[in-house]
């Protein structure tokens, strides 16, 4: 019964993970509030002395997206995310929101983002 039990709950959590809405950039606006997976190349980055921004789709001010890094959660990657990204495509999996107009992903563990 314990092993019906897990095999029922890895089964559902990989098709919880493989049920990510993969979307554009440019369609952000249409998932606020919902967990998406968005790829597409880091354009510009600038590293604060609180959070980390990652802008994609375009530079800053024309960014589709914006990643945001807490400075507490800096300490989770190998090294400086602003700069570990920065020219790469990526893909990032997160909940969309909005900040004073923006779209942006709150990134809080390094496996939400992979390098394509």
């Amino acid at each position: 019964m314990k092993k019906l039990s897990l095999l029922i709950l890895l089964m559902a959590t990989a098709f919880y993970a493989k049920s990510q809405t993969l979307i554009l950039a440019k369609d952000a606006a249409d998932y606020v509030g919902k967990n998406v997976t968005i790829c597409d190349s880091v354009y510009t980055t600038k590293a604060l002395d609180k959070i980390t921004l990652i802008n994609l789709g375009g530079a800053f001010p024309k960014e589709l997206i914006t990643l945001v890094i807490n400075k507490e959660d800096q300490a989770k990657f190998p090294s400086e995310p602003a700069s570990m990204f920065m020219g790469n495509k990526i893909c990032v999996t997160g909940i969309v929101t909005e900040f004073k107009g923006k779209k942006q992903i709150v990134v809080t563990d390094p496996k939400q983002i992979v390098v394509k």
